[in-house]
C-alpha cells in the first residue's frame, strides 16, 4: 500500500473516531431533550445514533457518562458563538446583546419546549453542578473581559460609582436567567431577544461616558 492510501485510511480512522462520538452525544441530547433523562437507555441513544450499543460503551462508561458529554458539547458551542459575536461588526448593544445570546438564547433554544426541563435541570445539578458553576463563570468572565475592552477602546465609560464592572455582569446574569422563566417568556424566541436587548441596552446606558 502507498504511503497517500495509508495516511488516507489512517485520516478516515480519525475521522470515524471522532464521528461516533460526536453522533453519540448529538443522539443523547435530542433524546434527553425529547424523552427524559430516566426514560432514556443506552440502547436508545445507541439506535438514534445509528451505532451498536458496544460502540456507545466503547467511548462512555455509562449514561451518566454521555450525559455529562453533552455538558462538553453544550460549553463549546457557547464559547464559539461568544467569539463570534465579539468578532461581529455593530454597536456596543448589539455585540453585548449578541454575548447574552450566546448563552442565553443556545440554553432556551435547546430546552425551553422541552416538558423534561426540570428534570434535566435536576439531572445536572445531581451530575454537573460544580462543572456547571465553572462553565458560569467562564462566561461571566467574557462578559466582563468584554465590556473592559469596550471601556479601553473608549466605546463606553467606567462602571456608574458603587458598581464594579463584575457587579454590573452578575446583574445581567441573574436578570437574563430570570428573562428565560418569565411566564411571558416562554417559548417565545422573539419575546426573549427582546428582553436580551432591553438588558444590553440598560448594561451600556449605564456605563456611557
Amino acid at each position: 500500500m502507498s504511503v497517500k492510501k495509508v495516511q488516507k485510511k489512517n485520516a478516515e480512522a480519525r475521522e470515524g473516531s471522532s464521528a461516533k462520538p460526536n453522533a453519540i452525544v448529538l443522539a443523547g441530547l435530542q433524546l434527553f431533550t425529547q424523552y427524559g433523562y430516566r426514560k432514556t437507555s443506552i440502547d436508545d441513544i445507541a439506535q438514534a445514533a445509528q451505532v451498536a450499543k458496544r460502540t456507545v460503551y466503547l467511548h462512555f462508561e455509562n449514561k451518566a457518562a454521555v450525559f455529562l458529554a453533552i455538558l462538553e458539547y453544550l460549553g463549546e458551542q457557547v464559547r464559539q458563538r461568544c467569539a463570534a459575536a465579539e468578532l461581529a461588526g455593530g454597536t456596543p448593544v448589539q455585540r453585548l446583546m449578541g454575548l447574552l445570546d450566546a448563552y442565553f438564547g443556545m440554553g432556551f433554544d435547546l430546552f425551553s419546549k422541552s416538558e423534561h426541563m426540570p428534570e434535566l435541570e435536576e439531572t445536572f445539578s445531581k451530575l454537573a453542578r460544580s462543572r456547571i458553576g465553572d462553565l458560569n463563570t467562564e462566561y461571566e468572565n467574557r462578559l466582563a473581559r468584554f465590556l473592559r475592552s469596550l471601556e479601553k477602546e473608549g466605546d463606553i465609560g467606567g462602571p456608574p460609582r458603587g458598581l464594579t464592572v463584575d457587579q454590573i455582569v452578575h446583574i445581567l446574569m441573574r436578570a437574563a436567567e430570570g428573562a428565560k422563566h418569565d411566564a411571558k417568556v416562554q417559548g417565545d424566541r422573539k419575546a426573549l431577544e427582546r428582553r436580551l436587548r432591553e438588558l444590553a441596552v440598560l448594561a451600556i446606558a449605564a456605563m456611557r461616558k
